[in-house]
């Protein structure tokens, strides 16, 4: 319970090759040749993600790079086939052919290989919803850019205009600043990613831009030559001092940039462009113009007379928006209707506001973060302080099942094998019966004992170890354990096998902790294994609990079945 153990195997599939080695057909087109030098060759283990849904966990996603399926396939390496969904974007055009198709293709092996999760396309732009559709694979043209926040994103009355124009965006060669030349004065905003390729970028052209025009300022404050990165309120600020906003890019994703200047208050000026960004605007206040600098600077001059009010353009950009976020909540709860769950969300509120946009981060970050929220959720459910299991090392996807266990039998006994940050949750669970801790480890015995009401502690001695266990699996005799009268003195309703430990040949293992958790157990009452996936806890539980009596098996941190007495 309190030791980490390493990444567990999913029952019944061997962690998956890349795809592109199972399929060299459709991954003709280098699509790796797209990401940064750095980035090449090795796996996408980050990109934006959002829990929309904490039970089933419902994630919007965006694709990184040629991770297609987002945090999708992070998901189900370490949760298997647990119920869950997947709403995917582009967060990058994807309108070509070849990617529609592999992505098709990648979408349609995921759900064979994990028919429980449930795969959901939206998209920024209607050819790729086309292109989607033509390949089988059903897209809703939703783009994503409704997810920035008004709340963060608002007119600033109190902050003077300095600016002509504004221009968030990375200083990288596809987003062109050199167009903005001809403005007279400009502000830019922008972030270098850690990769040393974008750090030269921006060092380079930000360089080609001050020399250009002395008038033009950059608002990030500078460490060692790189940007700050800005906060959301921060940049909100920034977009204040303007009177418009630039998009100049040829191509890119949908673009937080384009709604968060119009939520700001801000007139936009952009040159055609593949993507998407484009799906908000309004020809009142928004101009597409040719990828020419006195074009675009004849633009800015042209919406600045016009002069529209900021809480105007807001307004009217809300009441695009608006539409798109009630069909993504239908979507969202139609997926949680059919994952089993209740619809949850009230057409007209917003309940996202308080973050702008998808978050990039680690995957691994992303479903630390859900399960973090899952188990305040699921604190909430059983009646206990949100932070009451923020130190509890199972999963909810692994408490749930013990826990309604503990409540279809009021007042049981309950005996755990190992001790751990989750002894004090089993004693408060189990009130009103009789919970009891098995531990090897004498410190941890003491430091339980000394936390816990009633329930008793006893310090046992295995005298085994793990590599030993396929030579003692047929030997129930060497499996005999000398444990306490008050706990072979009775039968008990639902053992918990979570110790010794068991990840290290020189380690006790669980091979004497499960063979009498097989002979304590009363009639009628089950019996939990954790890391049911490593060998010696699946050999022993075969022999001993028998497959036949599975009744639960899901997969988190690590796996857990149960089986019924």
């Amino acid at each position: 319970m309190r030791r980490v153990v390493g990444l567990v195997k999913r029952a019944g599939h061997s962690l998956a090759r890349p795809i592109r080695n199972t399929f060299p057909a459709l991954y003709a087109a280098p699509f790796e040749r797209q990401r940064l030098p750095e980035l090449q060759g090795r796996p996408i283990d980050f990109g934006p993600a959002i829990l929309l849904s904490e039970n089933p966990p419902i994630f919007l996603s965006g694709m990184p790079y040629d991770e297609f399926l987002g945090i999708a396939p992070t998901f189900a390496r370490r949760y298997g086939n647990a119920k869950a969904g997947f709403i995917v974007y582009p967060t990058w055009s994807i309108e070509s052919e070849e990617k529609a198709r592999y992505i098709s293709y990648l979408a349609s092996r995921h759900e064979r290989l994990y028919p429980d999760h449930l795969l959901r396309f939206i998209c920024n732009t209607q050819r790729e919803t086309e292109l989607l559709n033509r390949f089988g694979r059903p897209a809703l043209f939703l783009n994503h850019k409704f997810t920035v926040s008004e709340e963060v994103f608002r007119p600033l009355d109190d902050v003077s205009v300095t600016f002509d124009a504004i221009y968030n965006a990375r200083f990288v060669a596809g987003k062109r600043h050199e167009l903005a030349a001809g403005i007279n004065n400009v502000a830019y905003v922008t972030y270098a990613e850690p990769q040393q390729t974008r750090q030269d970028d921006f060092r380079r052209l930000w360089a080609e831009t001050a020399a250009r025009n002395p008038r033009h300022v950059l608002l990030n404050p500078l460490k060692h030559g790189l940007p700050e990165t800005l906060s959301h309120a921060e940049v909100n600020q920034c977009l204040a001092k303007a009177t418009t906003g630039l998009l100049l890019s040829e191509v890119e994703g949908a673009s937080y940039a384009a709604v968060e200047y119009m939520l700001a208050g801000l007139s936009v000026v952009s040159t055609p462009s593949q993507g998407g960004r484009d799906v908000f605007f309004d020809p009142d206040y928004c101009a597409v113009v040719e990828p020419d600098p006195r074009t675009i600077r004849d633009a800015v001059a042209g919406l600045k007379a016009r002069n529209i009010p900021r809480h105007e353009i807001r307004a009217r950009t809300l009441k695009r928006i608006e539409p798109e976020r009630r069909r993504f909540l239908d979507l969202v709860d139609g997926m949680r209707e059919e994952l089993g769950e209740r619809r949850r969300f009230v057409a007209n509120t917003w309940p996202f506001a308080a973050v702008s946009g998808v978050p990039w981060n680690g995957f691994k970050h992303h479903i630390a973060a859900m399960e973090q929220a899952q188990r305040r959720a699921f604190a909430g459910e059983i009646g206990m302080y949100p932070q009451s299991l923020d130190d509890v090392q199972l999963t909810v996807t692994e408490l749930r099942p013990i826990v309604q266990a503990l409540r279809a039998r009021p007042g049981a006994s309950l005996l755990v094998f190992g001790c751990g940050n989750d002894s004090q949750l089993w004693e408060r669970l189990n009130s009103g019966g009789t919970t009891t801790f098995l531990e090897d480890d004498p410190d941890w015995a003491s430091t339980v004992q000394s936390k816990l009401a009633a329930s008793a502690v006893h310090l046992v001695t295995y005298g085994t170890r793990l590599s030993d266990w396929s030579r003692l699996l047929p030997r129930p005799e060497a499996l005999e354990m000398d444990l306490p009268a008050d706990v072979t003195g009775r039968k008990w309703d639902i053992i918990l096998v979570d110790g010794p430990a068991g990840h290290k040949d020189d380690c006790p293992g669980r091979m004497k902790s499960i063979y009498a958790a097989s002979r304590l157990v009363a009639p009628g009452g089950m019996i939990f294994l954790r890391d049911v996936e490593r060998p010696a806890e699946a050999a022993y539980a075969d022999r001993y609990l028998k497959r036949g009596r599975v009744v639960v098996d899901v997969r988190a941190r690590a796996g857990l079945k149960g089986y019924e007495f």
